[in-house]
């Protein structure tokens, strides 16, 4: 029997996963004029700015072609006489990011989480907590799965139990404290393969984006840094022609 256009309308059980994925597009507009203490959400234009670290960037002595955070970390990963102000620059970040709180009204993240089913599932590319503050906020939907592909500051892994948590919780298969989550790599070494809770994370997104019903990418600009984000996403969904 043909299906006409009103049969998929009226059909509103549907069993494959509708599969999120969100970009700091989603974070920014989820709190535009800043967090909950007013402390602004920082782009790779903007970050040394916005957590005011021009100052240890500056004693590297190195001069940097761009203002892209990504680019000048990486030229200073490249430099092993830098590993200490390379260290330094990471803690910053992790600590300014990691501080960040959603406001306390609702926000576009309370929005799409109550909206989901548990079935459904989200992927973020963002560094902050919202997600998983969202989340937890609305806590009889903590159970909606969620992956973090560039890494997270609320989030811990233990690769012996290949669990995921909080970041700071022990892992329920071995008792070891879970390590927290890496979130700056060089650009020219980006790939997902090179971390095993990245890689891990990835994977289960792969495999959710071959069944999904239906994918919703918000607020991600696919920058030239993540080609190889971008190829294992059209790899996973397949093109165009087939879904």
């Amino acid at each position: 029997m043909d299906v006409t256009a009103d049969d998929e309308i009226r059909q509103i059980s549907v069993g494959k996963p509708h599969v999120v994925i969100l970009g700091a597009g989603a974070s920014h507009a989820a709190c535009p004029q800043g967090d909950k203490h007013g402390r602004m959400l920082p782009l790779m234009n903007n970050l040394i700015e916005t957590l005011g670290i021009k100052d240890i960037v500056a004693k590297t002595g190195l001069r940097f072609e761009s203002e892209n955070f990504e680019d000048i970390y990486a030229c200073i990963h490249q430099d092993p006489g830098l590993i200490e102000i390379r260290e330094e620059l990471e803690r910053q970040v992790y600590r300014y990011i990691r501080e960040m709180e959603l406001p306390a009204h609702p926000t576009i993240y309370d929005h799409l989480v109550l909206s989901l089913r548990d079935k459904d599932l989200i992927a973020t590319f963002n560094w902050d907590p919202f997600l998983v503050q969202a989340i937890r906020s609305n806590s009889h939907r903590f159970k909606l799965p969620r992956f973090f592909l560039h890494g997270n500051v609320e989030v811990g892994y233990c690769a012996e139990g290949q669990m995921m948590g909080s970041n700071g919780d022990s892992c329920s298969h071995c008792g070891s404290r879970l390590e927290p989550s890496r979130l700056l790599y060089p650009i020219t070494q980006k790939n997902p393969q090179l971390d095993p809770f990245i890689s891990r994370q990835w994977a289960m997104v792969a495999d959710a984006l071959k069944h999904a019903f239906m994918v919703t990418i918000f607020g991600y600009g696919a920058p030239t840094s993540d080609a190889r984000a971008i190829e294992l996403l059209k790899g996973a969904w397949s093109s165009t022609d087939e879904r």
